[in-house]
Order: C-alpha cells, then structure tokens, then sequence
C-alpha cells in the first residue's frame, strides 16, 4: 500500500512561527531524523545583496528551533556556495556575513556554517545542451550527509518557470558549472561542443541582466534559437543532478516570493506562508500551485513524478487550503517560451 506523505501549508504573519507551526504539522513523517548523524540545512543564497532573492536567515532558524526541541542535541551544518559569489569573484562566506548567517554558530551551539566553494572531490553526471550532452560536476561532500533538509522562498525562474526547494539542491554544483545547468554552454569536457556563450568572459549573462532593460533583455532571449533549446533541456537537467543531491525535507519560506523576473531580478509577492514536507515533490507541488502554478506546467516536477521521485499530488495536505493562500504570480517575461518545454 502506498504511503502517502503529509504536506503542511500554514499562513501567518511572523516568518520563524509560521515554519515551526508547518514542521509540527507533518511530524510523524520526521522520525528519520531521530537516527541521522550529519544533517544539513540547505538555504538559497544565489543572490549577493537582495533578500527576496535569497532565503532569510530567520526561516533556518525556524527549522533550528524545531530540530532543538524535537531531536535535541544534533550536529547541524548549515552549507551553500553561492553562484552570483561565483560570477562576482565572491566567496560565499561573505554572502554568509551579508545576509547574517554568522550569527548562526555564535546563537546555537551545535551549529556550523560551510561553504561548499573549495569543495575539489566531485561526480560527474550527464546533462543536455543546447549543443550536446556534457556533465556537471556535483561535490561528493553531499554524500557525508544523511539527512538533507532545503529551505527556500518560492521563485519565477529565467529558464525552468519556477525554483522552489527540490533546484535548490544545485547549490551541491561546481559554481564554475551552474550556468551549464541552463543547457546554453557546451560543458567541462575538452571536446565538448561549444556555444557562443562558452566564448563570453564569466558572468556576462548575469551583468547583461543587471545592466540593460529587463524587457531588452528578455525580448533578446526571446528571440535567441541556443535559449529556445535550453529551456527544453533544462528540466531534464534538474532532474540528473537532483537524484544525487534529493532532499529529505523541503521546507518553503513563502512569507516572501518573488514574481517576473526571477530567480534574482523579479519583484517581492508578499504571502504569509510555510510549506514543509519530507516528500519533496509534494512540497514544492504545492509551492507551485500557491504561486498560481499547477506542477503540471513545470517540466522537470512532471519528470519527477514519472520516476516514481515523489508525488506532487494535494493527498495528505494539512493546515492550511491552497485557495486561501494561492497569489497569481507575474511569470517571467520569457513564459511564453518556457512554456514550450513540453514540445
């Protein structure tokens, strides 16, 4: 008999309480924990100065709090590297500062930050691109943890329509590697195809985004047959490297997401919501359809489902109906385009 995995959605106005309030909600699906040895807390902190393109410290503090009084005493990594760090000759320790991640190890003692930067031991795993298959290269430090837990805000995305906890997990990825999840450069290998991207100096999409008109920019994109094709290959991509680095729980910050432009140059939606489920799936299933979304829409969570990954489906909902928190997000400017993954 399938077992089917709770999915809290809770809505509130105080960030920290709302994801506490979500956790106790699906607690019986949380004993594994009880067992684990190394947990990590997985944030999004793919942004070097914007907040609401970046998980806020107080929701991990939210999943501290409620690992403290129900499993007391567990050694907790808190670990990212930072891709925006990456392309801005940053470490992600300093997005740690920014964003007060340090005060983490000084208020819980059992608490230690690591950036996944200086990682060199990796696996490699086939992608497609725009040109050919290449690989990314995931850090075999995500195989020391035996409980991985991905907190995120929801998120419009410039390639797969929407990030939320399970694409999180890329931050497991080389950072000279994360533009290759998006399908327009041609990979690691020497012999590998190269696109006209392989050819810019790092970072040049990311400045172009900052420095010209969003709608320029996504008209460009448009109108560009390499994009046309990455955002057909991306959500297979999602899906290779996500079965290395697969959360055991996602938890969804949605007190804030962001619309348009996302992951990074969007705008604030302001929603008062936590979502937490250890079937991942079914977390991000219902991130999606409070951002006015059905998973059905998003290519790689339909890739998911078909492997048996999880389940994206509303059995098991608690707390909270999905039409009472539920806000249309403005889609990216490239939607129209996105939308052609099923093609």
């Amino acid at each position: 008999m399938k077992t089917i995995r709770k999915v809290s959605l809770v809505k509130g106005v105080n960030r920290k309480q709302n994801i506490i309030k979500a956790l106790e909600l699906i607690a019986p699906d949380l004993t594994d924990i009880a067992s684990a040895k190394n947990i990590l807390i997985k944030p999004n902190l793919t942004d070097i100065k914007k907040q609401i393109a970046n998980t806020h410290v107080e929701a991990v503090e939210g999943v501290i709090e409620f690992l403290q009084v129900h499993f007391p005493g567990k050694n907790i990594t808190v670990g990212e590297s930072s891709g925006s760090a990456y392309y801005r000759r940053m470490r992600t320790e300093d997005v740690f500062r920014y964003f007060h991640y340090d005060t983490l190890e000084k208020k819980y003692p059992n608490i230690r930050l690591e950036s996944f930067d200086s990682c060199d031991e990796y696996i490699r795993v086939p992608i497609k691109t725009a040109v050919g298959v290449t690989h990314l290269r995931i850090a075999k430090r995500s195989r020391d943890f035996d409980y991985k837990i991905s907190v995120a805000p929801p998120k419009t995305h410039n390639f797969a329509i929407a990030t939320l906890g399970i694409k999180n997990m890329a931050g497991f990825v080389k950072q000279e590697d994360m533009s290759t999840i998006h399908g327009m450069k041609g990979g690691i290998e020497v012999d590998a195809p190269e696109t006209f991207f392989d050819k810019l100096p790092k970072g040049t999409i990311s400045y172009m985004r900052r420095s010209l008109p969003n709608w320029l920019v996504n008209y460009l994109f448009r109108h560009f047959r390499t994009y046309i094709k990455a955002v057909k290959v991306i959500h297979y991509n999602i899906l290779s490297f996500s079965k290395l680095v697969w959360p055991d729980l996602v938890v969804i910050d949605g007190m804030v997401g962001m619309e348009g432009d996302g992951p990074i140059d969007g705008n604030s939606v302001e929603l008062g919501v936590a979502i937490a489920s250890s079937d991942a799936l079914k977390a991000d299933g219902i991130g999606a359809r409070v951002m006015g979304l059905e998973p059905e829409q998003i290519g790689y969570m339909v890739y998911m489902q078909r492997e048996g990954l999880g389940d994206y489906s509303v059995e098991g909902l608690v707390g909270e109906q999905i039409e009472n928190a539920r806000k249309a997000f403005k889609l990216h400017g490239c939607y129209e385009v996105q939308k052609e993954w099923k093609d």
